[in-house]
């Protein structure tokens, strides 16, 4: 939870129109606390298999997946549904677990050629 003290001083390091914050350091380590916060909801959504199971592509894939979903709505307003479904998108339909070792071998044949 926020002190009222904590949340002023955010409030006053918010950057201005132009992106200058009057105290950098408070509002990025704001940020630094809001993006942990975002990840504990996804991985405790997800489960620590599922997470273990990802490739680094589609780690890459779901983090963006992910940031897209939170540029239009805020964390707690995501469901876990929503975070699974997200995860299903990239693991079952962009990129099948197996498919990136497919992919990389055809690419090898098609340079020995």
């Amino acid at each position: 939870m926020i002190t009222k003290n904590h949340l002023k001083e955010i409030i006053e390091a918010w950057p201005d129109e132009n992106g200058y914050s009057s105290n950098p350091e408070i509002y990025d380590a704001w940020l630094e606390r809001e993006r942990r916060y975002e990840a504990r909801i996804i991985q405790n959504a997800l489960g620590r298999d599922r997470i273990l199971a990802l490739t680094e592509k589609q780690k890459e894939l779901l983090e963006n997946s992910y940031l897209r979903l939170l540029s239009q709505k805020d964390i707690t307003l995501i469901s876990d549904d929503e975070i699974l479904g997200q995860y299903e998108l990239v693991t079952e339909h962009f990129l099948q677990h197996g498919s990136e070792e497919i992919i990389d071998a055809y690419n090898k044949r098609q340079k020995m050629n």
